[in-house]
């Protein structure tokens, strides 16, 4: 049987990782001297430190050790595995993975790199668990899903530079423009890299850019599967209403958790679609 690996900024839904029975190997998350799985504090807990802290929080990526104790159980009951992960521009996450593979020494594992996170990993692993239910095999699995990650499309707007800066993300004169002039740039995951796309001059004007993108994409893609992502910010209810306005398919919502809230601050919003093309 095929088994399908994530790390935790999927931000997969408890129902569908145990319905599926996904593995979730853990991002790890250090307020000060305290560190956590990303697993093992709430969304709600963490917010509110992060909110309240004067230093902001760090995150590492998995060990090896850490991907060996869910991939070898799996390989020993006999499964093959599909690994989906957050690009391995901007974590080791994938790197761990590899190393613990070469420990292992099995081509039972395959990795895929969302070239993102949050959404696409989501998307993706849901997108391989369609296949395996058709019956494909697992190397058709594999290229199918590595595939469609040319079919994932994305942008975002974040109401706070200071985070995505400080966590080294952002060129530091870059974000610091942004907020002296309080200009939104709208930034994308682009080969597996946060990428200025535009900039707009004021965040009802970044929204409507991602109104735009979505239009843009559905006209020359098509659209197979659309996500808000967000932190904490209040206005998602209100902006799920303008997408769904010019949107032909379901609104999926994705509230992102602790390693992302690292980077992208409390508040932010984006689009996250899978292409039919």
């Amino acid at each position: 049987m095929i088994k399908i690996v994530v790390d935790s900024t999927g931000y997969i839904p408890k129902d569908i990782i145990e319905k599926y029975d996904i593995k979730v190997v853990p991002l790890k998350i250090r307020f000060g001297s305290e560190e956590f799985k990303e697993t093992n504090i709430s969304i709600d807990e963490f917010y509110r430190r992060l909110t309240t802290t004067n230093e902001l929080p760090k995150t590492s990526q998995p060990s090896p050790q850490d991907f060996i104790e869910v991939y070898k159980p799996l390989i020993e009951e006999g499964h093959e595995i599909i690994s989906i992960h957050l690009s391995q521009k901007i974590s080791g996450t994938i790197n761990s993975a590899r190393i613990a593979i070469e420990a292992l020494k099995t081509d039972k594992i395959k990795i895929v790199d969302s070239m993102s996170t949050t959404f696409s990993i989501r998307f993706l692993a849901e997108y391989a668990i369609s296949l395996i239910e058709k019956g494909f095999h697992f190397d058709e699995v594999y290229k199918e899903t590595l595939n469609a990650t040319n079919r994932i499309y994305n942008r975002f707007v974040l109401y706070h530079l200071r985070y995505l800066v400080e966590g080294g993300r952002l060129n530091k004169a870059e974000g610091l423009l942004g907020e002296i002039l309080n200009i939104k740039p709208v930034l994308s995951f682009t080969n597996g890299e946060v990428k200025i796309e535009s900039v707009a001059r004021s965040l009802n004007r970044a929204k409507e850019v991602l109104l735009k993108f979505i239009k843009e994409i559905n006209e020359t893609k098509g659209i197979e599967r659309l996500a808000i992502i967000h932190g904490i910010n209040k206005d998602v209810e209100e902006f799920e209403e303008k997408v769904k306005e010019i949107s032909k398919v379901p609104v999926e919502k994705l509230l992102c958790g602790a390693v992302i809230g690292v980077y992208g601050g409390p508040e932010w919003i984006g689009i996250g679609i899978l292409g039919k093309s």
